[in-house]
């Protein structure tokens, strides 16, 4: 297009603005200004009496199996539950490992340490026949998804294998367990608690393995939603942001893992795509993910809280979208909650802004 033509079109995009701009402030009467905040100040109390009209549920007496307990959210909604008289089921990938032994000391009968690999059949299978066991008469009140593994990676770069072992877990894990414990889940008339991310609805770049999976997650929760409704099951998905300090995910454990993620990567690389995706980019992408631990929420307290709603809320939200930065504000959960005021070209502006990425280009 030549320069006369591009000049028309940013010609129109400035008046589209102006016309919004000259709109709002048309609108903004004072009838208009009291409305909104009326509106604004009657929500949350809409919906707080709605919350303690519906009251809560009891969970003493009651089975809840969380996936994932060696370590984060997991371990830490495992021992929450159980202080609340709930007889947990937390299962492990590691049986032999140190957050399953913590969780077994509590010698609890209400404390039920199982093993359980979400992305195998076979052992999604044994678990239930456990489960079946001790719920059998009662039925399962609660199922919480949480099993997960955090990846990160360029389109390009990330291998295949990569990208089928996180869709594994993340996203067909989340199917296997769902689909294996629904006639429990119905029978009790219970609840599913899916944690995907704020990458459930926020896409950025070095993150298309794990956003593929949190938006199927999402995706997966909403259809189940539907379906289950009529039994009186209730589908409920808990959106964690930044929180991987406090999970481990991202701190000196976590990069170990990432770091030899980013050397697969490279090892199975083509010298093409080597050229612009060099070594110095892998050593800056670890570097950037250490300094992201230093931002994040300090604990897990706000997302164990949003999950233990999730299962005793008589009338719990669809979604928790929980903030867990250490600043003034979540960015990606406040991108989240921008984003249906934004036509698409706009808002990737926006996330470009606040979550800038660039690949210094190789000089030939």
């Amino acid at each position: 297009m030549t320069t006369s033509q591009w000049e028309l079109v940013y010609a129109l995009q400035a008046g589209m603005v102006g016309l919004g701009v000259v709109a709002l402030y048309s609108a903004l009467t004072t009838p208009t200004l009291l409305c909104v905040t009326a509106l604004l100040l009657l929500y949350p109390l809409y919906c707080r009496q709605r919350k303690r009209v519906a009251g809560s549920v009891s969970l003493e007496d009651r089975a809840v199996l969380v996936t994932g307990c060696d370590t984060g959210f997991g371990h830490g909604l495992a021992k929450a539950l159980f202080e609340q008289g709930c007889h947990v089921i937390a299962t492990v990938y590691r049986p032999d490992g140190e957050g399953a032994q913590t969780l077994r000391d509590v010698k609890s009968d209400r404390m039920t340490v199982l093993p359980l690999d979400v992305s195998s059949d076979d052992s999604v299978a044994q678990c239930l026949r456990q489960v079946k066991e001790m719920c059998k008469n009662s039925g399962l009140w609660g199922l919480v998804n949480n099993a997960g593994h955090n990846f990160v990676g360029e389109v390009e770069l990330t291998t295949m294998r990569q990208y089928l072992m996180v869709a594994n877990i993340n996203i067909f894990g989340m199917v296997r367990t769902t689909r294996a414990f629904l006639p429990l889940l119905r029978q009790a008339k219970g609840r599913i608690v899916n944690v995907t991310s704020i990458k459930g609805q926020l896409s950025t770049p070095m993150n298309a393995a794990y956003n593929i999976t949190k938006y199927g997650g999402e995706t997966f929760s909403e259809i189940t939603r539907m379906e289950m409704k009529q039994f009186g099951v209730k589908v409920i998905v808990v959106e964690p942001g930044n929180f991987g300090g406090a999970t481990g995910c991202i701190n000196k454990d976590g990069r170990a893992r990432i770091e030899g993620e980013l050397k697969e990567m490279w090892a199975e690389a083509s010298d093409e795509v080597k050229k612009i995706f060099t070594k110095e980019h892998l050593d800056d992408v670890l570097r950037n993910t250490g300094r992201e631990a230093t931002i994040t929420y300090p604990d897990l307290t706000p997302v164990i809280r949003a999950m233990t709603e999730a299962l005793t809320s008589g009338d719990p939200d669809f979604r928790y979208i929980v903030d867990g930065s250490n600043r003034l504000f979540d960015i990606g959960c406040t991108l989240v909650r921008l984003k249906p005021f934004l036509p698409d070209r706009y808002f990737e502006r926006v996330v470009s802004h606040f979550l800038p990425y660039n690949v210094e280009q190789p000089r030939f």
